[in-house]
């Protein structure tokens, strides 16, 4: 029998490898093993504490960059405000910092923004990453700061609190 079915031990009847159950008896299929190094196992790096800490870090890195970014001239003559600022941190932060989405189920990480990419890593349900650059679709996801690639957006919800 080919990769794609399995065989039930109890009446023999073929499934195929991604059914949970048999077609025929009904008996549940245990589940597949993960192939050794198809994904990264994410839950252990992402506590609540940590995911705190990386957003503190991106606003205070996004508020020092921003004050670098505005001329002296405009801030002398009274053109940027507090107001001013304030808005541009608050936009800057969102733009660099992301939202924490949460892989719905077992979820592709690729190379880049298509179906056809390689395989970069995988998320098994319930994992946290940092989202952020939506584009045609496509989450680019984060760990610790590390870009870890690209992931559809069919597979990331949004993270109730």
């Amino acid at each position: 029998m080919g990769g794609s079915y399995r065989q039930c031990p109890e009446c023999g009847k073929r499934a195929l490898s991604i059914a949970t159950r048999c077609p025929g008896c009904g008996r549940e299929f245990t589940a597949p093993a993960v192939p050794k190094g198809a994904g990264r196992d994410l839950r252990r790096f992402v506590t609540p504490g940590a995911v705190v800490a990386l957003l503190a870090i991106a606003a205070v890195l996004a508020s020092a960059g921003l004050r670098r970014t505005v001329p002296a001239t405009e801030e002398q003559s009274g053109l940027v405000t507090a107001e001013t600022t304030a808005t541009l941190t608050a936009a800057a932060v969102s733009e660099t910092a992301g939202e924490l989405r949460v892989a719905r189920t077992w979820a592709n990480v690729r190379k880049s923004r298509s179906v056809r990419a390689p395989l970069e890593a995988m998320l098994l349900p319930g994992d946290t990453v940092l989202a952020d650059s939506l584009e045609r679709g496509w989450y680019r996801v984060a760990l610790y700061g590390e870009v870890l690639g690209y992931a559809h957006r069919s597979t990331l919800a949004a993270l109730e609190r």
